[in-house]
């Protein structure tokens, strides 16, 4: 497969990028920060569900939701596809010819995905895209510096070693299920073999209930119709019963409402009785009733004539509380009077003096004015002298700061050749370490002072020396100078570091000098404005004394003017008190009128208590008489009523005593012809009749219910024998598949070492003729070992990862991805993010020539791979790929 087309929109600092891709290599080139890395990110995120941050730090700053579209060419079946991926939840996959979505969401995608990208289903894209397809930036080289067990975990989940392990794990629970049904399965065989051992004592029983069931159905027929002739009988006896019964219940009816009507009769008698005595007695109290009603009725009028005088006398109490008041108030309009002809006498006083004031006042403002805008002007030149200080202090600091800068600058040529001796020191280094290794290798070997290989005594050595301490001296040498390098390049790191210091000292340098040119004249600045407004503060202390005597003549005064102004408003109300007091004279005239009125009104009211009393003596006198009328009143009013109730009650008791004397002569007569001892010995008979009948019934009933429960026993003991035939069928099949469990179990767990070793071989051997391609030098053996680490042989020593140099350990695990690519996948495609860190020039040429030759490598006629990406801000790529994209910062096409 190869990626035809990468298109963003709002990610990270692209706005809408688009840029079509061509097979081959494919160098993506810009400064740093310009959104190279993004390209990888955005490809992860579509294709292989890899994202290392969250989604609102991957959409651009500003914007609500960003958008990838990558377009590949599918390695399956040759065809162009779209994957559209959003920060929000769109994640499909579109079909260009088809014109539709042929796969929706995270689960359908990634069958998609799995299928076209040509590897396993279920294979962890994102395990395989960050150790093999585009390591991050920064990591390419950091697993295999890792200890042998973070490598183990991490190689393990990406070439499924785990699946295996997982798998033998998995089958653990599917040979304990087989066990569990096995004796599931033997339970239900002694269960069954239990329950067979009854057949014989249940078929037995079967055939004696079946007989019973038979001589209880004979009987039964026979009880049945002696029944049915003794309840015929009863039935004629039930009837005459009835009979009886019913005119028996109509003789008490009769009986019980005769002596009700009876009471009622003799009860309405009494109520005529009582209406009579009420009408005697009101004839009695008439007359004192009807006094009683009329004195109520003057009564009445009275009170209403006492409201009109007491409303009188409240009216009398207001007017003359009113003339108090109106009288008050005459008095205090008389003192205020007298207050404002006082105050039009001051005034004539103070007014000569208020011209006088006027002029003071006058000269203090004019005073004031020129002390604030002298108080101004010296807050004005502190504010000054405060900038003036900070700008020297400025001044003195810049001048520090210049004088660093031109200090350290002066180390910054120095910066190539350190790092060029630097590189040199990690080269020797490497070399001396692997001579210490192969040494200490050596002196392993020696065995009683001889040669390992001749087993003799080695020439080589001087008089009187051993071989032990000729290889001691060897150490001593090599770990002498392995302990200089060491020294020298902790050296060199602080000279480089302060090197690389200087040159960032030097940038800023012109800057500096330039600010000092620019506090100087800010200063001088400064100084002219400051000097102008001194002059203006000369007099300040002058006009402070002329302030200070005018105050004090002002005060002497003691404000006139507004003494003038507060009287001035006691002698403007002169006029307006005349006024009020003529008011308040007229309001007493008007007071006392009111008053006279009153007091003539009120005359007429003179006798009215004296007939209140008179006619409350005649109401309380006749009030018993009063509430006897009214007790009887309604009573006696019913008279008429109560005799025409009375009539009524005395006819239905007659008509009663008749009904009742023909349903006793009725009753007499029935009576004859019904014998209730008869009656209740048919019925005894019936009912013992009845009772064997159902007794009988009931057993027939057992009989039956229990031969049909042995006959269903006896079926499904018959069904069980008949299972139990299939049940040791089952458990001679389920102890073959539990068979078979175990042994697919032991060879999954001896597979997946097996597995690991397989895999480790092949891509070792092809990441060995990679790095030997990339390095140049067919002489050195890179190794993938079993623990997933790298090395590298070089002259029969076995140099570990970690010793190798920067550019070496860059070259070795390219070597080891790429490898690793080919065999676990038929994508053919990588991104190398930075991938010449840490080599020198002429390591970064030959990676560069051999990234360029990957793609065009052949095997069988077909591509090892189709496409590669390189992202770099190094030129050295751009004469060795096929296509170069350039990436400028905020990338919008």
């Amino acid at each position: 497969m190869h990626i035809t087309k990468i298109e963003l929109e709002d990610i990270k600092s692209h706005a809408n990028f688009t840029h079509e891709f061509q097979r081959g290599t494919t160098a993506i080139t810009g400064e740093n920060g310009a959104g190279k890395t993004t390209l990888i990110e955005a490809v992860a995120w579509t294709l292989f569900d890899l994202l290392d941050y969250k989604r609102d730090d991957f959409v651009r700053r500003g914007a609500k939701k960003g958008m990838v579209k990558v377009t590949f060419e599918s390695g399956l079946d040759g065809r162009e596809y779209l994957v559209h991926r959003d920060t929000g939840m769109g994640y499909y996959v579109y079909d260009p010819q088809l014109k539709m979505r042929i796969a929706e969401k995270k689960e359908e995608v990634a069958r998609f995905l799995w299928a076209h990208l040509g590897v396993e289903a279920g294979t962890d894209l994102e395990a395989l895209f960050r150790r093999a397809i585009g390591v991050p930036q920064g990591t390419f080289t950091a697993i295999f510096l890792e200890t042998p067990a973070e490598r183990k975990k991490a190689f393990d989940k990406l070439l499924k070693v785990e699946e295996y392990r997982q798998g033998a794990e998995k089958l653990r629970e599917t040979a304990r299920y087989l066990e569990n049904q096995i004796n599931a399965v033997n339970i239900r065989i002694g269960r069954a073999e239990g329950e067979l051992a009854r057949f014989e004592e249940i078929e037995t029983e079967h055939k004696i209930q079946t007989a019973q069931a038979l001589e209880l159905s004979v009987a039964a027929e026979k009880l049945n119709k002696d029944v049915a002739e003794k309840s015929e009988i009863v039935k004629k006896f039930d009837e005459a019963e009835s009979k009886v019964n019913e005119i028996k219940t109509l003789f008490d009816k009769l009986k019980t409402e005769d002596a009700k009507a009876e009471i009622i009769a003799k009860q309405k008698e009494s109520e005529r009785n009582q209406a009579f005595e009420a009408q005697a007695k009101i004839k009695l109290v008439e007359e004192d009733y009807k006094t009683h009603i009329a004195a109520l009725a003057r009564l009445k009028e009275l009170e209403r004539e006492r409201i009109e005088r007491d409303k009188l006398n409240a009216e009398m109490a207001r007017v003359e509380k009113a003339q108090v008041n109106v009288k008050a108030d005459q008095n205090k309009f008389q003192e205020d009077l007298e207050k404002s002809l006082r105050a039009h006498q001051e005034i004539s006083v103070l007014e000569p003096k208020v011209k006088e004031q006027e002029q003071f006042e006058k000269e203090r403002e004019n005073l004031r004015n020129q002390v604030a805008d002298a108080k101004a002007v010296d807050n004005q030149i502190k504010s000054l002298t405060d900038k003036m200080n900070r700008l020297r202090k400025s001044y003195r600091a810049n001048q520090t700061n210049i004088k660093d800068a031109e200090a350290k600058s002066e180390k910054a040529s120095a910066f190539e050749n350190l790092q060029k001796r630097d590189d040199e020191i990690i080269n020797n280094l490497a070399k001396l370490r692997a001579k210490l290794e192969a040494d200490e290798k050596f002196q392993n070997e020696i065995q009683n002072g001889l040669c390992p290989i001749l087993s003799e005594k080695c020439l080589n050595l001087k008089p009187g020396q051993t071989l032990e301490s000729f290889v001691t001296t060897q150490f001593s040498e090599v770990k002498m100078q392995i302990s200089m390098l060491e020294n020298e390049k902790k050296q060199l790191t602080d000279a480089l570091r302060t090197s690389h210091e200087a040159e960032k000292s030097l940038a800023t340098l012109e800057t500096l000098r330039n600010r000092e040119k620019e506090i100087a004249e800010e200063g001088t600045r400064y100084k002219d404005e400051k000097e102008s407004l001194e002059k203006k503060t000369e007099n300040l202390s002058k006009t402070e004394t002329d302030l200070a005597e005018i105050e004090t003549k002002l005060k002497v005064l003691d404000n006139p003017e507004a003494k003038i102004k507060m009287l001035q408003t006691e002698a403007n109300l002169e006029m307006s008190i005349r006024v009020k007091i003529t008011e308040v004279e007229k309001n007493l005239e008007r007071l006392e009128s009111e008053r006279r009125i009153l007091v003539e009104q009120l005359e007429s009211y003179q006798f009215l208590d004296a007939q209140w009393k008179e006619f409350s003596d005649k109401r309380d006198r006749t009030a018993d008489a009063h509430r006897e009328f009214l007790t009887n009143e309604s009573l006696a009013k019913l008279l008429p009523q109560r005799e025409k109730e009375l009539e009524t009650a005395k006819n239905e008791l007659r008509e009663l005593t008749e009904s009742l004397a023909k349903a006793e002569t009725d009753l007499t007569a029935a009576s004859k012809d019904y014998d209730r001892e008869t009656h209740l010995s048919e019925k005894v008979g019936l009912l013992e009749a009845e009772k064997r009948l159902t007794e009988t019934r009931a057993n027939l009933e057992y009989t039956k219910k229990r031969a049909d429960e042995l006959e269903r026993e006896l079926n499904r003991l018959a069904e069980i024998r008949k299972a139990m035939q299939g049940e040791f069928q089952e458990k001679e099949r389920l102890e073959k598949v539990a068979e078979a469990t175990k042994f697919i179990r032991d060879t999954l767990k001896e597979a997946a070492p097996r597995v690991a070793r397989n895999y480790v071989h092949h891509v070792s051997l092809e990441a060995n003729q990679m790095f030997r391609e990339i390095s140049g030098n067919a002489e050195r053996t890179l190794k993938w070992t079993e623990d997933y680490g790298i090395s590298l042989e070089e002259n029969g020593h076995d140099r570990p990862f970690i010793n190798l140099s920067g550019g070496e350990q860059m070259a070795a695990a390219l070597s080891v991805r790429l490898a690793l690519l080919k065999q676990l996948s038929d994508v053919r495609l990588a991104f190398f993010d930075e991938p010449t860190t840490n080599m020198d020039a002429v390591r970064r040429e030959k990676l560069a020539e051999q990234i360029g030759h990957i793609t065009k490598k052949q095997v069988d006629g077909k591509q090892i791979f189709d496409q590669l990406f390189v992202i770099s801000h190094d030129d050295t790529f751009e004469d060795y790929v096929d296509n170069v994209v350039s990436i400028a910062g905020n990338e919008s096409a």
